[in-house]
């Protein structure tokens, strides 16, 4: 009998002492509030070509395994040396952690993510343009979904890798390119149509420093 509450007793401690574990994680975690610079590439549909860009985050992550990202963009994209797509985005996701859930000096941290966002989309021709290619611009709102990684260089500094793809929801802004005799070389069409979904891939790579624990256990 004293066997098995001996066994029962060891059992108990060790039971409390990896949920105490897991809340010490939690509260050192919770909380943090990151701040950080990105570099954007994003492949559109429509134009057939990269867009590039640079924008702004910050972190408020609300626990071990789930943290959030708040976020601005601005993207510029040539479009055959005939125009050009500037892009702003406002928006958030929320990023989970399904293996390692907190930052570890010389660690990765993988994790997915799942958002939202508000942008702004204008085409406009370089130049002169004449009815069938006037500038076009719109306002639309997105889903995105993707994954992504923290390289943690310090306990409070990281690099991370991000892949989203994001669905835009709005009038659409098609471009043509065509040989026109007229002028004797490439030109333009800018057409805008009703609504419709306007798929592309965005890549971030951002740098994120901690600043300053909002909530929870500050050691």
């Amino acid at each position: 009998m004293k066997k098995y509450l001996f066994l029962l007793f060891l059992l108990s401690s060790f039971a409390g002492e990896s949920f105490s574990q897991k809340d010490s994680i939690a509260s050192k975690e919770s909380g943090r509030f990151q701040l950080g610079m990105r570099s954007t590439i994003s492949a559109f549909s429509d134009a057939r070509s990269l867009g590039m860009g640079a924008g702004g985050q910050f972190r408020i992550r609300f626990g071990s395994r789930m943290n959030s990202d708040w976020f601005g963009d601005y993207i510029t994209t040539d479009i055959g040396g005939l125009a050009k797509r500037t892009d702003y985005h406002i928006g958030w996701s929320v990023l989970y952690y399904p293996l390692n859930c907190h930052g570890t000096k010389g660690k990765f941290t993988p994790y997915i993510l799942a958002g939202h966002c508000f942008d702004w989309t204008n085409v406009q021709k370089n130049g002169f343009y004449t009815d069938y290619n006037m500038p076009q611009s719109r306002f639309s709102s997105a889903v995105q979904s993707g994954i992504g990684t923290h390289y943690n260089l310090t306990d409070n500094f990281d690099v991370s890798l991000t892949a989203q793809y994001m669905i835009h929801l709005g009038s659409e802004i098609r471009t043509i390119i065509f040989y026109n005799d007229a002028i004797g070389g490439k030109d333009i069409k800018i057409e805008k149509d009703g609504l419709g979904l306007d798929g592309h891939l965005l890549i971030n790579l951002s740098m994120n420093v901690y600043i300053a624990k909002l909530w929870g256990n500050k050691k």
